[in-house]
């Protein structure tokens, strides 16, 4: 392989068209320009990195300087438009940049509405937290490959693991992988009309629907997210998941299991991690060998942070942290 292909190493590694470059800001992360929604900002940054994190240890020295200089400018990127007289400031000197009236173009963002719902990645391996606004009359594509609109991880997910789009004045889920599974509020579906607070479940993540409005109203809460980790016993795919208050994690050797733990000795559906008021607990769904914390076998016990789990012969550390 020679290193001619490196000379553009943004439509390269990020498939950014042809154009100046560097790219500016809101090319480099594939948002409208002047973008002004922080957290779609803040995902278009993820979703860049995740595109080039991969490369980022070549064997090739000038690939990798290509690759960090990149990586460095999605960086500043997001500084720099997450902090609003940042923004404010880059906003006004690229507008005169391009000799554009920036005033204008953002007037007639006016009349396009504002999303209603997003997506938040209440639980799994990784992303937790992470929300997406869900803009009318799109199509938000969720898979393992990186160019998807809600890229997920984890080995379970396929590449191209589900649609979310939006006719008739409301949003509909397409499960389009010919493997794999889609549970909504738990029931298995290939295709299902969103409505508030449904649970979409994917590959070990879950993702909630929810009216913006009301994901505000739970950022509020002041109770801790839990983490689950495995630190004794077989191998398992994903060794660590975590949930979002008030998300609840069924642990199993079954392909239905939010987190599912193959081979290690468990029931079908061995156990559900719950939130229940105030506090996280753990209940035994009538396991063979039962759920044991710290030691004891239980039927249903709140968790503490460093409170330890057996599970069949895994051994998982339970963190509470806010």
């Amino acid at each position: 392989m020679t290193l001619d292909w490196l000379t553009d190493p943004y439509g390269e590694f990020l498939d950014i068209p042809p154009g100046d470059r560097p790219p500016h800001y809101y090319q480099l992360l594939e948002l409208e320009i002047f973008c002004a929604y922080r957290e779609k900002i803040e995902h278009a940054a993820r979703k860049q990195f995740r595109k080039i994190k991969p490369y980022q240890d070549h064997p090739d020295r000038k690939m990798r300087e290509a690759i960090q200089d990149v990586m460095n400018r999605i960086a500043q990127a997001r500084v720099v438009l997450s902090d609003p007289e940042k923004k404010e400031e880059y906003d006004r000197a690229l507008a005169e940049e391009l000799e554009v009236d920036r005033e204008r173009i953002l007037a007639s963002r006016m009349a396009v509405p504002v999303p209603d719902f997003a997506l938040i990645v209440s639980a799994g391996p990784d992303n937790v937290g992470d929300t997406i606004e869900l803009p009318a009359d799109s199509k938000v594509t969720v898979g393992r490959d990186p160019h998807c609109v809600i890229p997920l991880s984890a080995s379970r997910v396929e590449a191209l693991h589900g649609e979310l789009s939006y006719r008739g004045g409301r949003w509909s889920y397409a499960h389009v992988a010919k493997t794999g599974l889609t549970l909504i509020n738990s029931e298995r579906v290939t295709h299902h009309a969103l409505t508030d607070g449904d649970r979409i479940e994917v590959g070990g993540y879950a993702l909630r629907f929810r009216r913006i409005a009301e994901l505000k109203k739970e950022a509020a809460t002041d109770s801790p997210p839990i983490t689950l980790i495995v630190t004794r016993g077989p191998s398992v795919p994903e060794a660590i998941i975590s949930a979002l208050p008030p998300e609840s994690i069924l642990i199993g050797e079954g392909e239905t299991a939010l987190w599912q733990l193959a081979g290690v000795g468990g029931a079908r559906h061995h156990c559900r991690i719950v939130f229940e008021e105030n506090h996280w607990a753990v209940v035994d769904l009538k396991s063979t060998d039962g759920t044991l914390v710290n030691g004891q076998r239980i039927t249903h016990s709140p968790l503490g942070d460093r409170d330890t789990l057996t599970i069949g012969k895994l051994e998982v550390l339970a963190r509470l942290r806010k």
